[in-house]
């Protein structure tokens, strides 16, 4: 499984993903730091990548695609979040859940509570 991290992810957000062993990607370093929302979803479809943004819009392009995609994870964090503080929760999140309940799913992460909501 797969993980990309939209551009408005803190890149240091990386380690979290590194450190519990899953392969992740940001797009900036892929060259996409400033692509449309369009591209990105692009990518994460075509290269099976579970997509994580703060990006609300990302929910709707998934719930009405008909194209095939791995899932979404949107983070909906106080914008006052400092990168230190965005990970913490990430990780709190990663960690209290099957990694696996995320494939085909959208998942909204909000501080202290989430849902996963299947898309098959």
């Amino acid at each position: 499984m797969k993980f990309f991290l939209d551009a408005n992810i803190p890149y240091s957000t990386l380690n979290i993903f590194k450190k519990i062993n899953l392969e992740v990607i940001h797009a900036r370093d892929i060259g996409l730091g400033q692509a449309t929302d369009k591209k990105i979803l692009e990518y994460a479809i075509r290269s099976k990548s579970i997509l994580v943004t703060k990006d609300l819009e990302f929910g709707y392009f998934i719930t009405s695609q008909t194209k095939p995609h791995c899932g979404i994870v949107i983070l909906r964090l106080p914008s006052s979040f400092n990168a230190f503080q965005f990970a913490n929760v990430l990780m709190e999140f990663l960690m209290s859940i099957n990694i696996k309940d995320l494939e085909q799913s959208l998942a909204i992460v909000k501080l202290g509570r989430y849902r996963i909501r299947k898309l098959e």
